[in-house]
């Protein structure tokens, strides 16, 4: 199975969710995308630079240090609300530099998605 087809699976099979985007965490790029409309590059890959920020970095130190956990600078897994929909972020724990968004509407099921997304990014691994 290959990157695109895991992509729209999972996109498929999550109802609300309008775009997944696999990318690169480190050079913060696109490497492939299920989307329902066409997207600029320029959003995908300002998908991926979100997804270091919240996941590595200041800002994952800081929800590490409010949340109390360990002492670290990398977070696994983000959530974002903004008026019209959630964008749901995860890093691989298998390949450092994978990682995922879902971008869902938001009366989806966020449990779900972020369960479905983060067995994707699995899936993707061992491909």
């Amino acid at each position: 199975m290959t990157v695109a087809t895991h992509l729209d699976d999972l996109r498929k099979g999550l109802p609300g969710c309008s775009l997944v985007v696999f990318g690169d965490f480190f050079s913060q790029i696109t490497l492939c995308v299920s989307a329902q409309d066409k997207h600029p590059q320029e959003r995908l890959d300002a998908l991926c630079v979100s997804a270091s920020a919240l996941l590595d970095g200041p800002v994952a130190q800081t929800v590490s240090t409010a949340m109390g956990l360990p002492d670290t600078n990398a977070c696994s897994q983000a959530v974002l609300f903004g008026p019209t929909s959630m964008q749901i972020f995860l890093r691989s724990p298998v390949e450092e530099a994978d990682m995922l968004c879902c971008v869902l509407s938001l009366n989806a099921d966020a449990e779900k998605a972020t369960n479905q997304a983060r067995a994707a990014l699995q899936m993707i691994a061992r491909a």
